[in-house]
């Protein structure tokens, strides 16, 4: 009988080993800001490491990177991350990208910048950010210029969005 319990105990915990070794984290999502600041529209986001890194078949630690893979991550999510205004397709010129946290928490935050106010102008997104590999990603994209406060969800099912900047 006492081998039955640790037989069972031993499972239970190497499950949750294993478990825990094959699943990073339980929340699959992006998150990007978009501000004014001097004359300039900014596309501020973050996404997980591990996550990016799975869309792009990447493995290994941040700062290991070849030149060319942060390239091939910055065309990654312009790709995926598609801006117009006034039905006008923006061009997305990187600000700045960096790798914030460690292990499972550790994100990649790229911003992007478009030289242009969006006051009175209809600002619509296209996002498919990590669709491709994460069948349960929501990306989330917050709008605060002006009196503009909006926040627009996307997933599988909803990959555009629009607001009007007031």
């Amino acid at each position: 009988m006492d081998y039955k319990k640790l037989f069972f105990c031993s499972l239970f915990l190497l499950f949750n080993f294993y478990s825990f070794l094959s699943y990073s984290h339980a929340v699959y999502v992006s998150v990007c800001n978009v501000y004014q600041k001097n004359n300039s529209s900014f596309f501020s986001m973050r996404a997980f490491k591990d996550d990016v890194f799975d869309a792009l078949g990447f493995v290994g630690y941040s700062n290991e990177l070849t030149e060319k893979q942060k390239v091939d991550i910055i065309n990654y999510v312009k790709k995926n991350f598609i801006v117009s205004v006034d039905g006008i397709k923006k061009n997305l010129i990187l600000d700045r990208f960096v790798f914030e946290g460690n292990d499972y928490t550790e994100t990649a935050n790229i911003v992007f910048v478009v030289e242009e106010v969006l006051d009175e102008k209809k600002l619509s997104i296209v996002n498919t950010i990590l669709f491709d590999v994460l069948e349960e990603q929501t990306n989330i994209v917050g709008v605060k210029i002006n009196n503009t406060k909006k926040t627009l969800t996307f997933n599988k099912n909803k990959k555009e969005s629009w607001v009007i900047i007031n």
